[in-house]
């Protein structure tokens, strides 16, 4: 039996003090996107819901990799694992923002405005979504992978 290959690359680790670090990088990975809408609060709300659930699925799927033994040993691996959750919430919020648009027509009870929010809409915003959510999910996958993690000493 042979002896094993020595680590060459230290997996990362939480900045200490991590509760302090964690929630400061959270914070600004997900509030600078919305500081762009400081005059705008219907538009400001979205964007913070939306990158609430980027990291809430981004760092489940971390926290799972973690779990599993294979913690992360670049911050690119963070980054891939935002830019994955980044495209989902992208991908799936013309079809939210559609279905409660028509629910709420619903609820106004105004049937030509509910019928006219259909899936077709939904699926032609998806790709400016995209165009729109990734970029953004990299600037903060960046901020949050430089603020919240840190190499291991060797």
């Amino acid at each position: 039996m042979r002896a094993p290959i020595p680590q060459i690359i230290a997996p990362l680790t939480w900045r200490k003090p991590a509760f302090i670090w964690t929630p400061l990088a959270l914070a600004a990975a997900v509030g600078w996107p919305a500081a762009l809408f400081t005059h705008e609060p219907n538009l400001q709300r979205p964007a913070l819901i939306a990158g609430m659930a980027v990291f809430a699925i981004a760092l489940t799927s971390l926290g799972a990799s973690w779990a599993l033994g294979n913690p992360p040993r670049a911050r690119r691996v963070v980054v891939v694992h935002t830019l994955f959750a980044g495209a989902l919430v992208a991908l799936l919020s013309p079809f939210v923002l559609t279905r409660l648009l028509a629910a709420l027509a619903d609820y106004a009870e105004n049937e030509a405005a509910a019928a006219s929010f259909t899936s077709e809409m939904a699926l032609s915003m998806a790709p400016l979504a995209l165009i729109i959510g990734l970029p953004m999910t990299l600037v903060s996958a960046l901020v949050f992978a430089w603020l919240a993690l840190t190499r291991q000493a060797a």
